[in-house]
């Protein structure tokens, strides 16, 4: 028997050697889903397909991988021990893909995909960035996926990130390009009897995330002790609130530049700053058509920092 293997070790080592990278993608996916339902829509299939694949999966492995409960799949043991060399696997597949792409593209054209949030997205990058950019390159298509949850860059959700924290990953690289200080927005209808109050009695419109401690959250803990008149899980529906004069808000100086509906009433020295980073591949930071979406935020962000005025 070749290396004392017996048949049926063989037969497994060969099972295992036939495993594809979408099985491997399958596993991470439903991983970071929590459920074959939300794990269908992002493979683009439906829930009964990932049941069966994952137990495909589970046969070639001789483990289970997944408890089947009735709210979702709980992972077992096996499918987290699993998980680290799946992600290695990931980070190098989309090294390659990314390698040969800039291989054989160097004109500024194609799509790149910018992951944000709404408010960033919507406020700042669609008007002031994207009119000029397109311009410059009208064979440049930017797409946004946006939302508060961290775009997976290296599991290729989007080719170029704008965050408000530091990427210290490897394979990922990054750079800040401005510090946006924060004030109190209001109405600007509303300006004049607001600014008669002080802050600690003002109607307070607040942000909650799940799972995420905002350094405004952390702020109006620290220094109102009226609970808010409102608390919203999106930053937009905290501007509309703000801009119907339901009360005030922390948010970027540069609102007030860019929206003559709101205005800065006050801009407390402890306020805190927003550093802003953008973050993309390292193996795809060269291809021309990604360093000119870098590029094209970089300095948008630079303008906006440099005219954000707040109350000064």
């Amino acid at each position: 028997m070749a290396h004392g293997r017996t048949p049926k070790a063989r037969d497994a080592l060969a099972a295992l050697r036939a495993l594809q990278w979408d099985d491997v993608r399958l596993l991470l996916t439903v991983l970071r889903a929590g459920s074959f339902t939300e794990a269908a829509v992002e493979l683009g299939t439906d829930p009964s397909t990932v049941s069966r694949r994952v137990s495909s999966l589970e046969s070639t492995l001789g483990v289970a991988l997944f408890e089947r409960t009735r709210r979702a799949p709980l992972p077992t043991e096996a499918a987290l021990a699993l998980r680290d060399a799946a992600h290695r696997m990931e980070a190098e597949f989309s090294r390659f893909c990314d390698e040969a792409l800039g291989a054989r593209s160097q004109a500024v054209s194609g799509r790149v995909r910018v992951a944000t949030t709404d408010e960033v997205a919507a406020h700042l990058l669609v008007p002031f960035m994207l009119p000029a950019l397109r311009a410059k390159h009208p064979e440049l298509m930017v797409d946004f996926v946006t939302g508060y949850r961290a775009a997976d860059l290296v599991g290729r959700e989007a080719d170029v990130a704008v965050r408000f924290f530091q990427t210290t990953r490897g394979d990922l690289v990054g750079r800040r390009v401005a510090r946006l200080r924060t004030t109190v927005l209001a109405s600007r209808a509303k300006a004049r009897a607001l600014r008669a109050k002080p802050l600690r009695d003002l109607d307070w419109v607040s942000v909650e995330l799940v799972g995420v401690t905002t350094p405004e959250s952390e702020w109006l803990a620290a220094h109102v002790a009226r609970p808010p008149v409102m608390v919203c899980s999106s930053y937009q529906v905290q501007i509309a609130a703000l801009r119907a004069g339901l009360g005030v808000g922390i948010g970027p100086c540069v609102y007030a530049d860019v929206d003559r509906t709101l205005v800065a009433l006050d801009t407390p020295a402890t306020l805190p700053t927003l550093d802003v980073y953008v973050v993309t591949r390292r193996a795809i930071r060269a291809l021309p058509r990604v360093a000119a979406v870098v590029e094209a935020v970089g300095e948008t962000f630079a303008r906006l920092e440099a005219t954000q005025r707040g109350d000064r």
